[in-house]
């Protein structure tokens, strides 16, 4: 019967600090007595403004298929492809990338930050982005969470895309010319017109902005709302794109925004992409043409000493489980200004309603502001703070504000400062 007892208290013991040691409380305290935001705040003394322009804008783009190991051709309907856009001012040398993904994985933007600047490009200079599109076949993953659904880690994989991408922005700095430029977005009353959702709230729009060569040669970087969960012929945003690039017959750079969950209202029809491409096409053309030199880049990494990953409303893991489980990939804020208009790339999926409460920050009202999702982090999904402890939210709780429960509030105020550096 001692026996028995002492066995029960030493299987208790061990039960208590296994939890101990893997789980902890929500914090509760402001966003601004955290380390991370004093870390994150400290970095912006250290942003460096870029110098005075020396001509206009030039740009040359590119893109590269890629089809999986052991394909014998690069038309098979898996296959993918990944675009670079490299613009250049005299002062300034920046590069956008995106690739047919669900996201930009971190792996590949880990790999690029070692290798880019060997082509040129400061690694605050370098934009990430993806299409959202579902077709692809994994293996990009390191982290224990993302290789259950993404498939098991095959560094081969990794180094295609990698190696692909670099190929993409050396061909696509050859071909640098002088640019004009030109901006549109849709209107978001026509936009709610072409959608079958039913749902109260119009969808964000779609941003375009168009760069032309002397030689007639354009290229587009289109942005819009995606929604989770879609196939890729479902997937609005994805087909846009290549819509765009069928109608215009120009080069186009999709960069996926926010993110339209699949338990909120409103959804994106499966007809809206050929008409919203013919509404884009048209507002683009009755906007002018213009030269620009202005090209500024920034980038803050934001540092998550103490990622909030839970696994109930109040309860977390402890940090070291967290990174053991989901990775320990660094998570950074991106802001590049072309002309008149600021993108902003964020390590994650910003949720609709998030993306939204974003442009309408006040410095939204001096630039044309255009909200990304997934840049190379893997911060999960960015959604408003209300969410954080509601009991009927549509987000599954260890997949949204890593941050902690005031994430949104700490992402409005680091964008905000961000995009008013761009000067």
């Amino acid at each position: 019967m001692r026996r028995y007892r002492v066995t029960l208290f030493v299987i208790a013991l061990v039960v208590i600090n296994v939890l101990g040691l893997s789980f902890t409380f929500v914090s509760r305290d402001s966003y601004k007595s955290s380390l991370y935001y004093r870390f994150t705040r400290q970095r912006f003394a250290w942003l460096l403004s870029d110098p005075h322009p020396k001509y206009t804008i030039q740009a040359g783009w590119a893109k590269v298929t890629i089809s999986p190991s052991g394909a014998s051709s690069t038309s098979r309907k898996d296959s993918i492809q990944t675009r670079a856009l490299v613009l250049d001012n005299g002062t300034t040398r920046a590069v956008m990338i995106t690739v047919d993904l669900p996201m930009m994985p971190p792996t590949v933007a880990q790999a690029l930050e070692k290798r880019l600047p060997k082509l040129g490009f400061a690694w605050k200079n370098v934009y990430l982005g993806a299409t959202y599109s579902q077709s692809d076949p994994g293996g990009w993953a390191s982290d224990y969470m993302g290789q259950q659904k993404m498939g098991t880690y095959n560094e081969q994989r990794v180094n295609q895309l990698t190696e692909a991408i670099l190929k993409a922005v050396t061909v696509a700095q050859q071909t640098k010319e002088t640019v004009q430029i030109r901006y549109t977005k849709s209107e978001r009353e026509g936009q709610k017109q072409l959608s079958s959702g039913g749902g109260s709230r119009a969808a964000e729009p779609v941003y375009v902005l168009q760069l032309r060569k002397q030689t007639g040669q354009s290229a587009l970087i289109c942005s819009g709302l995606a929604s989770e969960n879609s196939t890729d012929s479902t997937n609005s945003f994805y087909s846009l794109a290549q819509e765009l690039e069928k109608q215009t017959h120009s080069f186009t750079l999709g960069l996926v925004g926010s993110i339209l969950d699949a338990g909120q209202p409103g959804s994106v029809s499966q007809k809206d992409p050929a008409a919203l491409a013919a509404q884009l096409t048209t507002l683009l053309d009755r906007q002018p043409f213009q030269t620009d030199s202005t090209l500024v880049a920034q980038t803050t990494p934001l540092i998550q000493n103490d990622p909030h990953i839970r696994v109930s409303q109040y309860v977390r893991l402890k940090p070291w489980l967290a990174k053991a489980l989901y990775g320990d990939y660094p998570a950074e804020l991106k802001a590049l200004r072309i002309g008149q208009t600021v993108f902003v790339g964020c390590p994650g999926g910003v949720s609709a309603e998030l993306g939204n409460s974003l442009l309408n920050l006040p410095v939204a009202a001096q630039r044309q502001l255009v909200i990304t999702s997934y840049n190379g982090g893997n911060l999960g999904q960015i959604v408003p703070d209300k969410y954080y402890y509601a009991e009927n939210s549509p987000y599954a709780i260890g997949q949204i504000n890593r941050f902690g429960p005031h994430t949104a509030e700490f992402f409005n105020d680091i964008t905000q400062s961000l995009v008013s550096s761009l000067k």
